[in-house]
């Protein structure tokens, strides 16, 4: 018998069709027809004696069904399945040998991706929300139905969530609402980063990219100081700077190749933060 392992791995999607009716599920209070579960399997391609073949290396422990993927207001089923995920993987690899373990391991984030893509991830508003239902009394009230007491349980989860996190959301808000105003006062920092390569504001590899003296208590951004400018200048005052620094910068006239790209570097990024700043 001779078996030729290949590189191919593949994520294969077991499907099985749902009736109308209601199954037991703890996470799911859907009805209807058109509903599946889906069970992911990680499956990996060889060959045997010339013959192609597949094999298992990792199952999921539990399904999904498609009803409670598409349930945007209800994320329980989808926080539970992902953290399934993580644990059906971990043992997955204890029960496979060294090898078959290190190649699902080093496969990880392309699987991870693979089933984010049908299903998705929960945020972090996802898992907050799950939390908090799950620390309600799950307590049937007369006559109420699974999917009504479910939404019931959602609506109150959202409602403690939001009662909690209200103080922090206010802070927040009034945080950036003052960071806005300041900003609209103030002069422009020396820190402004042009889209073309720009490095971080304040990081060392700006210090030494930026062109141009630089002070301690200097406030003025580099490319206003490379074109001669000071704050507040125009669109107009910038291109004159350039016309005029045109003249003994080039190098045809006299000036070096690193001297008259610093400055066209300057004159990009001085136009690019009047025009930002005219459209916000």
């Amino acid at each position: 018998m001779v078996t030729q392992w290949c590189k191919t791995m593949f994520i294969f999607w077991k499907k099985t069709p749902l009736s109308d009716r209601l199954y037991a599920d703890p996470y799911c209070v859907h009805t209807g027809p058109g509903r599946l579960t889906l069970i992911p399997l990680v499956k990996q391609a060889y060959r045997e004696n010339g013959n192609p073949r597949n094999r298992t290396l990792w199952r999921s422990s539990r399904g999904i069904r498609t009803c409670c993927i598409a349930d945007i207001n209800d994320p329980a089923a989808r926080v539970a399945w992902w953290q399934d995920f993580e644990q059906d993987f971990l043992r997955a690899i204890a029960h496979l040998d060294e090898v078959d373990g290190e190649r699902l391991l080093d496969h990880y984030e392309w699987i991870r991706d693979e089933l984010a893509k049908i299903i998705p991830q929960p945020s972090l508003a996802d898992e907050t929300l799950w939390w908090c239902m799950m620390s309600l009394p799950e307590d049937p009230r007369p006559g109420e139905r699974p999917h009504e007491q479910r939404s019931r349980l959602v609506k109150e989860a959202r409602r403690n969530m939001e009662e909690r996190l209200r103080p922090l959301w206010e802070q927040e808000r009034r945080y950036w609402q003052r960071e806005a105003e300041t900003a609209r006062r103030a002069p422009p920092r020396d820190g402004y980063r042009a889209k073309a390569g720009g490095a971080a504001p304040g990081s060392q590899a700006e210090a030494r990219t930026a062109p141009g003296p630089r002070k301690g208590a200097d406030a003025m951004p580099w490319f206003f100081r490379e074109l001669g400018l000071t704050w507040p200048c125009t669109e107009a005052d910038v291109k004159a700077a350039w016309r005029r620094g045109v003249k003994h910068r080039h190098p045809d006239q006299g000036g070096s190749n690193t001297g008259f790209i610093a400055f066209k570097n300057a004159y990009d990024a001085a136009m690019e933060f009047l025009q930002a700043r005219a459209v916000a």
